[in-house]
């Protein structure tokens, strides 16, 4: 952690000192890693998707498949279309 000057400014040298050496000392590795806390961590930081969030994100991906197969078949009608048209030119400028 970087500590400026001035997030400590208006306090005295001492009190600037004190409070630089305190916060040095919180370097996020103190905590005791126990299996509670690893459990409580996975809870809040863990990758896993619980069952009731899961079954929120079903309807938003069955949407977003519905969506991909839409715009597949619309670059299938685009590029059948542009076969068409160069076919037509062809006959027509022959």
């Amino acid at each position: 952690m970087v500590i400026r000057d001035d997030m400590v400014m208006g306090l005295g040298v001492k009190m600037k000192s004190k409070l630089r050496d305190k916060m040095l000392k919180l370097d996020g590795k103190s905590r005791v890693s126990n299996n509670n806390y690893r459990k409580n961590y996975d809870e809040i930081f863990g990758k896993t998707v619980s069952q009731d969030s899961q079954d929120e994100l079903e309807p938003i991906e069955d949407f977003l498949d519905e969506v991909k197969k839409e715009k597949k078949e619309l670059e299938e009608s685009y590029q059948e279309s542009k076969r068409q048209t160069k076919e037509r030119k062809e006959k027509d400028g022959s």
